[in-house]
């Protein structure tokens, strides 16, 4: 199982602290991915929101994104899915810094690895888009990130990027839920074509 103190990256570890403060009732750890093992798809975003995710302790949960995310997975009837981010903790201003995604990969390669009939990833943002693409060994040169797009990973699996569905990217009507429910229903088709 993992790891429930990771303490690898120090100026979020301290950060958290004094989140957890200001906040008691905070989660303020590790936010490991939540759901299905035996499910087909993935999503995957940026990091715990500081009032979602890094209060609940679940991928999420308890802020804009997750609940549209939540939102769409029952309108879908998607009940088989794993949800998790590309970094695990709540980065100071919602930016983690490059060694603090790196560090993260390690859990990204453990959470992935352990989805035994996974074909498709739904990466929410160009961050973890980013990260997932260096975690499958493809340059980032030859697959620029694009909101639809649509990627194989290796023989099993493909990737779907999709904007972050951020209040901020909503807002600007740079991805509404439409798009987002677009990109879950081709990742249900390419998962059971798969």
């Amino acid at each position: 199982m993992y790891e429930t103190e990771c303490t690898l990256c120090e100026r979020i570890h301290k950060h958290l602290k004094e989140i957890k403060n200001e906040y008691p009732n905070y989660h303020c750890k590790p936010v490991w991915g939540k759901g299905s093992l035996n499910s087909r798809i993935c999503i995957i975003g940026l990091a715990p929101g500081l009032h979602g995710a890094n209060k609940t302790g679940t991928p999420f949960t308890a802020d804009f994104s997750g609940e549209l995310i939540r939102e769409i997975i029952k309108e879908l009837d998607m009940d088989s899915y794993f949800i998790t981010n590309a970094v695990r903790c709540y980065p100071e201003k919602n930016i983690p810094y490059a060694s603090e995604k790196n560090n993260c990969q390690t859990h990204n390669l453990e959470e992935l690895s352990r989805l035994q009939n996974l074909k498709v990833i739904v990466t929410l943002g160009e961050v973890a888009y980013r990260q997932i693409i260096k975690l499958y060994g493809i340059k980032l040169n030859t697959h620029k990130f694009k909101h639809g797009n649509v990627i194989k990973l290796n023989k099993e699996i493909h990737l779907i990027s999709s904007y972050h569905c951020s209040k901020l990217n909503i807002n600007t009507h740079k991805i509404n839920k439409t798009m987002l429910k677009r990109i879950f229903l081709r990742a249900i088709k390419l998962s059971n074509n798969g």
